[in-house]
């Protein structure tokens, strides 16, 4: 049976070292990594992992989230409505593929919902440019 103050010191203090046994804190410390490299080790294999296609879809998806945040700062004219419409049908329709494919695909979910959110602003800024959405066109509003 271990004395009561190294059963204290395991208890209370994983994050120094404690006094009365070093040997414990390196005991504990390995433990820690042990588990981080078993956890590393159960991603990395798992079904969603790297090693599939589940990840590195994802992974590549987020280009086209990225493309639609650095065109935020293009004018509207810019903008094609038929492209961003089509994204927009496009994310939509894997969202609803990432939640129904099992095992469930949440980095897949969560790139198309992002992607879905800015091609949709995308997509209004492009209607308020054209004139859809109540405001007016640049060439109306400049020749009255």
């Amino acid at each position: 049976m271990l004395p009561v103050e190294v059963t204290w010191a395991a208890l209370c203090s994983f994050s120094t070292a404690p006094r009365t046994n070093p040997r414990l804190f390196v005991q504990i410390q390995e433990v820690k990594v042990a588990d981080s490299m078993a956890s590393f080790k159960a991603f990395l294999n798992s079904p969603v992992g790297p090693k599939t296609t589940h990840f590195w879809g994802p992974v590549a998806n987020w280009g086209f989230v990225i493309a639609g945040l650095v065109d935020m700062q293009k004018p509207p004219e810019m903008i094609s409505g038929n492209m961003t419409g089509a994204m927009c049908i496009y994310s939509g329709l894997f969202m609803r593929f990432a939640w129904m494919v099992q095992p469930r695909n949440y980095l897949l979910l969560a790139c198309h919902a992002s992607n879905e959110s800015v091609q949709l602003y995308q997509l209004s800024r492009w209607a308020k440019g054209q004139g859809y959405l109540g405001g007016e066109k640049k060439g109306e509003a400049s020749s009255q």
